[in-house]
């Protein structure tokens, strides 16, 4: 009876896991009274969604001239503990680095004024449908595991013990997947990455001044400002 009782209870987990991966789907076609409140339910969802803060991850990436690299590098690596950051890759002449997102603008800003900017890029990306899934996915699996494990308590044979043990190792590891998934989700959110790249300004020499002078010649004959 209990092997009955738990391959019923797997079919009826299997099936709960899957609803929970096909959730983000497509309703069906439009004409029934479900895809009806399938779709009043996505557009209630999303009005809730977008009255509430979104979470924004952000990446900036700032290319320097500068004068001193190495110079340029210890003041980067202070600011970046002032502002309670933390380095995750340096270089002799780039800067990896995790900042409290509401001091990220500040941080840059600060870097610009190190050289001259040769290049700043920024992006943002919206996680917030993906962390809500991953949210609800973990629910779902840990009252799997709350049901595998009183299942356990009743099974009286190896067999059973072990199969049911097998599934706890399955959903376990789902469990931890997700649980790692959401705190990066958390993470990047809470810090924004930037990354600072400076290369030292190249002085001209003798000549160079020279093809310098006659290319400002050249080009106040011919260019009207």
């Amino acid at each position: 009876m209990l092997k009955h009782i738990l391959k019923l209870t797997i079919i009826i987990n299997l099936l709960i896991i899957l609803s929970c991966a096909s959730g983000s789907k497509s309703a069906p076609a439009s004409g029934s009274g479900f895809a009806n409140e399938s779709l009043d339910y996505r557009l209630r969802r999303s009005e809730e969604v977008s009255a509430e803060s979104r979470m924004i991850t952000y990446s900036a990436s700032l290319e320097l001239s500068v004068k001193d690299i190495e110079k340029t590098r210890n003041t980067l690596t202070e600011q970046v503990k002032n502002n309670n950051g933390f380095i995750v890759r340096e270089t002799e002449n780039s800067i990896t680095t995790q900042i409290p997102a509401p001091k990220m603008d500040s941080f840059i800003d600060y870097a610009k004024t190190l050289g001259s900017v040769e290049r700043e890029t920024k992006t943002g990306r919206d996680i917030t449908d993906q962390y809500r899934d991953n949210v609800l996915r973990l629910d779902s699996l840990k009252s799997v595991r709350n049901r595998y494990l009183a299942l356990l308590q009743q099974a009286k044979t190896v067999s059973d013990i072990l199969s049911i043990e097998k599934e706890l190792e399955r959903v376990n590891l789902e469990i931890e997947r997700l649980e790692g998934q959401i705190k990066h989700a958390e993470l990047s959110v809470t810090y924004s990455s930037v990354t600072v790249r400076f290369n030292e300004k190249v002085k001209p020499g003798p000549l160079g001044w020279v093809l310098y002078g006659f290319y400002r010649g050249v080009r106040w004959l011919f260019v009207w400002n």
